[in-house]
């Protein structure tokens, strides 16, 4: 019998994580970065098993570790924005996500979640932009469903400003 290889146990890693077997696939990322540790995109993956389980901590040094393998690896920032945006340090998670766009300028969840940065940073109206280019992202990808919650969001800001300036 052949010694798995870490493709292999990436592959069921991942069936782990879909089957939101979050602690099987930490096991198994865990044992496929042992035997491939420059494997940027399995550390990657770990941290997103660590997220699940509740341990930001072990997800952010994931995510920067990744990073510091393969500084091209666009998810990798994008993630590490998100634990940044979660923990409230705006500059950081915007300063992430606009990195994972320059890697993959039709990277729609980095724009949205961009977009909720400066929200929360800077107020609503600055969101409007990454918002709206989100939406078409998201539509010219398919992904109807985002693409509607985003357009939501957007609908909502126009309709606190009207209601708050008296037009309607």
């Amino acid at each position: 019998m052949r010694e798995p290889i870490a493709t292999d146990i990436l592959a069921s890693a991942n069936a782990k994580y879909k089957n939101r077997d979050y602690l099987g696939a930490l096991t198994e990322y865990t044992e496929a970065i042992g035997i491939d540790p420059s494997n940027a995109l399995a550390i990657c993956c770990r941290g997103v098993a660590y997220y699940k389980l509740g341990d930001d901590q072990d997800a952010m040094r994931d995510y920067t570790r990744a990073i510091s393998i393969d500084p091209k690896l666009a998810i990798a920032y994008y993630r590490r924005g998100f634990l940044h945006y979660l923990a409230q340090d705006y500059s950081s998670a915007i300063a992430d996500y606009n990195k994972a766009i320059a890697l993959q300028p039709d990277f729609a969840l980095a724009y949205s979640n961009r977009g909720y940065a400066y929200r929360d940073m800077y107020g609503e109206q600055e969101a409007l932009i990454d918002w709206r280019f989100a939406a078409k992202l998201f539509k010219e990808q398919g992904n109807i469903t985002k693409y509607k919650s985003t357009m939501r969001s957007i609908e909502q800001i126009y309709d606190d400003a009207s209601c708050g300036s008296g037009m309607l």
